[in-house]
């Protein structure tokens, strides 16, 4: 199953995956204690704030107060106020507070610049004589004991003037001084002549503090290239950092997922196998890929991978684990993915070039003789560069083959073709 270059392959099974998210998985236990992974440490029931509001909520596990950015009809126009609130929804008097403003011009392009403001001993901050335009947008943002805690951006066009309920936390950044649980999504797609992975991570933090990582990578496998990590608006993110994927960002009370991809390269073997590093405090994980004839997906330790369908009728073959109290820590992935239906394009490629290289050398040493047998050989060989080019070309549409093997594998044939061409015409 094929799939065009470049395209996103975790979002199209999002609902595959969804009744078997970590947040599901604790309300439907008995004990959220029995879903922690192991060295995790116990939610903290006593805790009158960790207990999330309404039904089906999790003893031990704090349900943080919502942040709000709302039209404010009392301000005036071009006027944002910010109240900055604790855990608890009390203000935060005297802290800075930073509002990015992002200037969008066809003509100059983008321009960003900054205002701040203290909040003062009521916890509150404004900002006044603001641009409505509609290129303009605004962002609220505080550095609250060395985190990133950001409002979501928005603009001043249609409201006027905004209202925003900031929240921040203090931050730890060990993560045995947070309650931190993960959830990692690992899915592989074949292409022409590599793997491409694009990992999801899930992170849930389930306490009263932010979590800001301290040195915390995941390995990646040896020849790993293209390493991509997804664009964010906050500070959240993952960075290639020589040979693993490194984690950074504040990441406060609540829910928050990661995304970035990488490739390995593939010269067509039947078997592919190798290793993927995950955060810490996975309960959570799974395996996929596309389904595709015979093509069988393994992880170590893992239950065998099933097929499941998306909304849009597409297959996947998904193999997921959820770990108990009692399991080994799991650091790492080991993923085989075996039985490729297929030689692999990285053969394809070879082929061709071998091809180039026999009737370039049929042509020539045929047009040196000029006999009539021979010059019918030399015109078998410009057939079969000819069917070779046709071939690639439809490789190519069909998207069995990238655009860098395309790139080299045309020239190659195009350059093996006028040789043929010419030698012929110098034997004539």
């Amino acid at each position: 199953m094929r799939r065009p270059e470049g395209r996103r392959i975790i979002a199209p099974i999002t609902a595959l995956v969804a009744a078997g998210t970590l947040a599901l998985g604790f309300a439907a236990s008995a004990s959220a204690q029995d879903e922690l992974p192991p060295g995790h440490p116990p939610l903290d029931d006593s805790n009158p704030h960790a207990h999330a509001a309404g039904s089906g909520s999790m003893p031990g596990v704090f349900q943080p107060p919502e942040d709000t950015e709302n039209e404010d009809p009392s301000l005036p126009p071009g006027s944002i106020a910010v109240d900055l609130r604790d855990a608890d929804d009390k203000p935060v008097a005297g802290e800075t507070i930073t509002l990015g403003i992002l200037i969008n011009s066809i003509a100059k392009g983008d321009s960003r610049k900054h205002l701040q403001a203290d909040t003062g001993a009521r916890g509150r901050a404004i900002f006044s004589g603001l641009d409505t335009a509609s290129n303009v947008a605004y962002r609220v943002s505080s550095g609250y004991r060395g985190g990133s805690f950001a409002a979501t951006p928005f603009q001043l066009q249609q409201a006027k003037a905004m209202h925003v309920v900031l929240h921040v936390y203090p931050v730890a950044r060990d993560i045995q001084d947070a309650l931190i649980v993960c959830e990692a999504t690992v899915a592989a797609e074949m292409k022409d002549d590599r793997i491409q992975i694009e990992q999801v991570l899930t992170i849930y933090n389930l306490g009263r503090t932010a979590w800001q990582p301290d040195d915390v990578r995941m390995a990646l496998p040896d020849g790993y290239t293209a390493f991509n990590a997804q664009a964010s608006m906050s500070d959240q993110g993952v960075d290639d950092a020589t040979g693993t994927a490194k984690l950074r960002g504040t990441f406060p009370p609540g829910r928050h997922a990661v995304d970035f991809r990488w490739q390995l390269p593939w010269s067509g073997d039947k078997d592919v196998d190798f290793d993927v590093g995950l955060p810490p405090h996975v309960a959570i994980a799974r395996v996929m890929m596309p389904a595709m004839a015979e093509l069988k997906l393994q992880a170590a330790g893992f239950p065998p991978a099933e097929v499941r369908h998306d909304a849009q009728g597409q297959t996947f073959l998904v193999t997921e684990r959820r770990l108990k109290p009692d399991d080994a820590r799991l650091a790492a992935l080991s993923i085989g993915i075996h039985d490729l239906p297929t030689p692999g394009p990285g053969r394809l490629l070879a082929s061709l070039l071998a091809a180039c290289g026999v009737c370039a050398g049929l042509a020539f040493s045929t047009s040196k003789r000029g006999r009539p047998a021979d010059r019918e050989a030399a015109e078998g060989a410009r057939d079969a560069l000819l069917e070779d080019l046709a071939e690639l070309e439809r490789a190519h549409a069909a998207g069995e083959v990238g655009p860098r093997t395309y790139e080299r594998a045309r020239r190659e044939l195009i350059d093996a073709l006028a040789r043929s061409l010419g030698t012929t015409a110098m034997g004539t």
